[in-house]
């Protein structure tokens, strides 16, 4: 059995979900169309944006518009504002979806600032204050990064930003905050709001962008007249419609799963402070999802260590998934002052609501042999 610790970068179906998957499977017109089959489509998808607007706290005149992922749903963001001449913020631990296409318009001229996190990897309102100006027009800040499961004052920023800018629009990207913690889009105050369906345990190759009502961006894929004319192109029917049962099932189960989430996680991290001499746990200190833990282990290379607990067949991480593979270390943990010793051994363990938590200390187990095992060759060679 393979026992996955990589949640936040993909959290696949359980049982309950692959019989929903099933039965969409059955049928699956085009939505657009006006015979049964289109229609019945057309029922899912609604079906599953009310589901997903539930989740999110959105309002009823709130707008969601499914699109392929947050990738997607991120960039089309930032284009809300590319036409515009005022100055951006946003954060140096943002996910590389943000951070390129901003880098981009800076690279054509815009004014953009990527705001430096507090050592433990938190935006605070005040490091915003000292750099919104009036004519800011737009503020993008996730609200829980990917690496280290730090939960941003999202609440707090948008305040900030609604006195001191309050023609800027507020973003923020809470792919992994949904299904973690509660979300409310009418209590973190932002104007847009991305989210993401397989962090939650449903199918990749579906997100979502809420819009909040009264607000109005350009589409950024032009074609037909789907999604309120602001995401061209037929609709993933199976993936919203798998989006959407997941949310409803997790509406009913939040605080329960939560709770399973954060009792892996605390145990994990106790144990692994007694096991392992000189773990450290990466934004120990700031408020994290319930269930990341990101830990510097001194004299192993993180990339080792993921090998060899794949070996175990226990799936773990060095950070975000999209960026794992690559020879740099965490921009993330960059901005959060650490060397570049520290980034390289540094892992990310995140759990899922269902592992048992009598799981826990075989992982503890497995993990700590495997850095026994690295330091002995470390001190060998």
């Amino acid at each position: 059995m393979i026992i996955d610790c990589d949640a936040n970068a993909t959290y696949s179906p359980d049982e309950r979900i692959r019989g929903v998957i099933s039965s969409c499977l059955e049928d699956l017109g085009n939505p657009s169309s006006l015979h049964r089959s289109g229609q019945r489509a057309r029922a899912a998808i609604e079906e599953g944006r009310a589901s997903v607007k539930s989740l999110i706290g959105a309002g009823d005149k709130d707008t969601v518009v499914f699109t392929s992922g947050a990738t997607e749903a991120n960039n089309t963001a930032i284009a809300a504002v590319a036409d515009r001449t005022g100055p951006i913020l946003s954060a140096s631990t943002e996910h590389p979806c943000v951070l390129q296409p901003l880098k981009r318009l800076a690279a054509r001229g815009r004014a953009v600032t990527f705001l430096s996190p507090n050592s433990d990897g938190m935006i605070t309102p005040e490091a915003l204050s000292a750099a919104l100006t009036p004519d800011t027009s737009l503020v993008s800040i996730m609200a829980a990064n990917n690496e280290t499961g730090v939960i941003n004052p999202i609440a707090a920023i948008a305040e900030r930003v609604r006195e001191f800018a309050p023609q800027s629009l507020i973003h923020t990207d809470a792919a992994q905050l949904l299904g973690k913690g509660h979300v409310s889009m009418k209590a973190l105050g932002v104007d847009l709001l991305t989210v993401s369906a397989h962090k939650i345990g449903a199918l990749s190759g579906t997100g979502a962008l809420c819009i909040r009502d009264g607000v109005e961006i350009d589409p950024l894929l032009l074609g037909g007249p789907q999604e309120s004319k602001l995401r061209g192109g037929t609709e993933n029917v199976l993936g919203i419609a798998v989006f959407g049962a997941v949310s409803a099932m997790i509406m009913a189960q939040l605080a329960e799963r939560c709770e399973i989430m954060k009792g892996a996680r605390d145990l994990f991290e106790e144990s692994i402070a007694r096991a392992i001499p000189g773990a450290v746990v990466n934004g120990a200190h700031a408020p994290r999802l319930p269930n990341t833990s990101s830990v510097y282990i001194p004299g192993v290379r993180a990339d080792d260590l993921i090998v060899a607990m794949d070996l175990e067949r226990i799936l773990i991480s060095s950070g975000a998934a999209c960026t794992s593979g690559k020879p740099e270390p965490s921009h993330v943990l960059k901005a959060m002052g650490q060397d570049e010793e520290r980034t390289r051994s540094t892992v990310r363990v995140s759990f899922r609501a269902d592992l048992p938590l009598d799981t826990v200390p075989g992982i503890v187990i497995a993990l700590t042999n495997a850095v026994e095992r690295m330091r002995q060759v470390v001190k060998k060679g």
